[in-house]
């Protein structure tokens, strides 16, 4: 119990590292442009008490009261934004002041003049924070959350997520506190307090708007692919204690431990307890024999989900008409997660195009024994458990198993490594997830044209020249003639590509002929290996060929 306690206070403090916390930091900033010195203890005690609560309580709530949890975050956004108004507007809290004197006395809290110290309006405004925030589901919180969603709370689950929240807690105290300390201290930036004020009320308020849209998701999924994952909960005694604690230990049917994909675990438990199927009729293991099935067990709002859904939306589009059926099994990690709107939605704004199974209940989460998110089950033509994989990485040999049982040759390729320098981030072309195109080209979906790119690229840019068609997942050169062009910061570069062609793609590096790669199918190539440092990539790809994403190395 011990041990879970440390680990779990330690991963609360380490989530102040990753994507999680992009949703809530703009409001735990905004402690820094109060006047108050109570009011960012006020925040984060609020924020605390809050993700406590309904961490363990909000499934029991919904259940007794038969309210939506989508009504309980609306009125959290609700409050947030409404916050920012008043931050942005301060007249607005005049009116408060002509309607009650317990409005007003908020109204001045929320500005930070209140004799109180702000304490009770920065508690406020962290119970509507706490409930909106879904940090990072590791190991410590994924136990928690299932153990809540069954019904099997106890006194140890509530130390434990009591912990994880004050380790989160922590560091966020710090930011909110020392970022007051920083404006008071400084004559310039105390002279310019009221401006400061303002810009922290209207990204709060586009704060609200965005996580009313779910834009927050899309954008820690952006961010997630250059931040590396913090694992500090990925430790066997940690893992043992956890499965204690779930009390899956003496009951989990599968040795994770085995190598690769040469095992075979048993029958794969069926697909059972769905509430809802998105982009698929239902679908089950035993109607799915003489498929290879691979079963992804994830949620929308966890991080370390979001960094694998790439490498799934790949193969489902490299796969899927070789006989290859990704199945996404999506556990709520939140009551709010449960909504089929909010799922469907998510999952459009991903780019999900696979079957995707809501198991509200966690009846076939319970089925596979499953205790993390993510985790891939990969199942043979008889219906069989061949592979087993949590978390993230293990990209290579995952496909490598799934080539194997659909009778394809392996790849011979190593896996880039998680960079310890900076390099660019992975770069999608098509018109759907592209964002680093220069200004000259900004692409047109659908439609063929004629592309200008200039040589002076900025980092991270793409420029385009000659004639491209710019589908969804990819661009299409039209013409042999066809150039593409990228400044990058790595060592190495590769480029998924497919279509045939006997013309080679002349690749260029800072403007001397580098190499040329012939097509061979539809798969990743290996591009560039050189120095680590900024350079140009130029290549001319022949007409019929496209080109879907760069990724990049560092060792």
């Amino acid at each position: 119990m011990l041990i879970l306690l440390l680990f779990a206070f330690l991963a609360g403090i380490f989530t102040i590292l990753s994507p999680c916390i992009l949703p809530v930091l703009p409001a735990i900033l905004s402690a820094s442009a109060m006047k108050g010195k109570y009011r960012s203890l006020g925040i984060i005690v609020g924020l605390v008490a809050s993700f406590t609560f309904f961490t363990l309580t909000l499934t029991a709530i919904v259940h007794a009261t038969g309210l939506s949890p989508n009504v309980l975050r609306y009125i959290a956004i609700t409050l947030i934004f409404i916050f920012g108004l008043v931050m942005l507007l301060p007249l607005l809290s005049d009116r408060f002041a002509k309607i009650a004197s317990p409005l007003a006395n908020l109204g001045q809290s929320i500005q930070g003049t209140s004799p109180k110290g702000g304490f009770s309006g920065g508690f406020i405004f962290g119970l509507a924070l706490g409930l909106l925030w879904t940090p990072c589901a590791g190991p410590i919180l994924a136990a928690i959350t299932t153990l809540v969603a069954t019904q099997s709370i106890t006194l140890s689950t509530i130390w434990i997520t009591l912990a994880y929240s004050i380790g989160a807690g922590i560091p966020m105290f710090i930011i909110a506190y020392g970022g007051s300390k920083i404006i008071q201290s400084s004559r310039f930036l105390s002279q310019h307090s009221e401006g400061i004020r303002h810009f922290f009320g209207g990204l709060m308020v586009l704060t609200a708007i965005a996580i009313a849209l779910h834009w927050d998701i899309v954008l820690q999924q952006q961010v997630s692919l250059i931040i590396p994952p913090v694992l500090i909960e990925d430790n066997p005694t940690v893992k043992k204690e956890l499965e204690k604690l779930s009390g899956q230990e003496s009951n989990f049917s599968f040795n994770a431990t085995s190598p690769g994909w040469q095992h075979d675990y048993g029958k794969a438990p069926e697909i059972t307890g769905i509430s809802n199927w998105i982009n698929s009729p239902p679908l089950s293991i035993m109607q799915l024999q003489g498929k290879v099935v691979l079963i992804d067990f994830w949620t929308y709002s966890c991080i370390n989900c979001l960094r694998t859904l790439p490498y799934l939306e790949k193969w489902y589009a490299d796969y899927k008409n070789k006989g290859l059926v990704i199945i996404g099994v999506h556990t709520p990690e939140f009551e709010f997660e449960k909504d089929p709107k909010n799922v469907a939605e998510a999952s459009s704004r991903l780019g999900v195009l696979y079957p995707i199974a809501q198991d509200n209940d966690y009846k076939t989460w319970q089925a596979y024994h499953n205790n993390y998110w993510p985790a891939h089950y990969l199942i043979d033509q008889q219906g069989h458990v061949r592979m087993i994989h949590f978390g993230e990485g293990g990209y290579m040999e995952t496909e490598n198993a799934i080539r194997h049982f659909l009778g394809m040759s392996p790849l011979h390729m190593e896996e880039p490594k998680a960079s310890t320098r900076r390099i660019t981030p992975e770069t999608y072309l098509g018109t759907e997830r592209a964002r680093s195109y220069t200004n000259e080209n900004i692409i047109k979906p659908n439609v063929t044209a004629e592309y200008h790119y200039f040589a002076s690229l900025k980092d991270d840019q793409v420029g385009l020249k000659g004639k491209w068609k710019a589908e969804r997942e990819f661009i299409l050169s039209e013409s042999n003639e066809s150039d593409l062009s990228l400044n990058f910061l790595a060592k190495r570069v590769y480029l998924v590509l497919s279509g045939s062609s006997n013309i080679p793609i002349e690749v260029t590096l800072d403007g001397k002929p580098y190499s040329k790669v012939k097509m061979d199918g539809a798969r990743k190539y290996d591009i560039v290996d050189t120095v680590y440092g900024q350079h140009i990539l130029s290549l001319k790809l022949p007409k019929g060929i496209k080109a879907y994403a760069f990724t990049f190395g560092d060792e």
